[in-house]
C-alpha cells in the first residue's frame, strides 16, 4: 500500500473502497430530480479522468508486483479493490479459517515450551514468530505476559 500512496496519495481509498464512478444529480428548474446517475464519459472533467486512472494504475502496480504464479490469482479482476479482496481471501482465507487460525496461535501459545536439542536463539526464533503471527491477526498479548512465557515456557513459577 505504501508504493501506491508514493505514486498518488488517492491509490490507498482507490484500493480501499473501490474506482471512482463519476456521478451527476439531474437537475430540473434547479431542483433535483431521480436519483444520482453515472456522468458519460464525454462530460469527465480533468480530475475525474485522473481519478479513474488511478484505478488502472493501481491494478497495474499491483499485477507487476507479483510473481507469475499469483498474478492467475487476479488476472481477471475489474478493479485494484477486487484484486486486493481475491488475495485476501486467498491468503488469509475467510473469516472461518481467520478464526481457527486465531484459536490454533492461541492454542500454540498456551502450550509453547522449549524443545529438547534446540538452541536457545532456535527457541526465540520460533517464539517469535508465534508472536508476529498473533500480531499480525490482532491477537494482542502484554509484554510481560511474553516475557514471563519465554523465561518460563512450561509455566512453572
Amino acid at each position: 500500500m505504501v508504493v501506491l500512496e508514493t505514486m498518488d496519495y488517492e491509490m490507498r481509498k482507490i484500493v480501499k473502497k473501490g474506482p471512482l464512478v463519476p456521478m451527476y444529480e439531474p437537475m430540473f428548474n434547479n431542483a433535483p430530480i431521480g436519483s444520482l446517475k453515472q456522468k458519460p464519459e464525454t462530460s469527465y472533467d480533468e480530475d475525474e479522468k485522473r481519478i479513474l486512472s488511478l484505478d488502472v494504475k493501481s491494478m497495474a502496480t499491483i499485477g507487476n508486483s507479483l510473481p507469475y504464479d499469483v498474478y492467475h490469482l487476479v488476472q481477471n479482476c475489474d478493479s485494484a479493490q477486487n484484486m486486493m479482496n481475491t488475495m485476501k481471501v486467498a491468503y488469509e482465507g475467510t473469516v472461518e479459517v481467520q478464526t481457527i487460525t486465531i484459536n490454533n496461535l492461541n492454542q500454540r501459545y498456551a502450550h509453547f515450551f522449549a524443545q529438547q536439542g534446540r538452541s536457545l536463539t532456535q527457541t526465540l526464533n520460533r517464539f517469535n514468530s508465534l508472536v508476529n503471527d498473533m500480531h499480525w491477526l490482532g491477537i494482542v498479548k502484554h509484554s510481560s505476559q511474553l516475557v514471563l512465557k519465554f523465561l518460563d515456557p512450561l509455566g512453572k513459577s
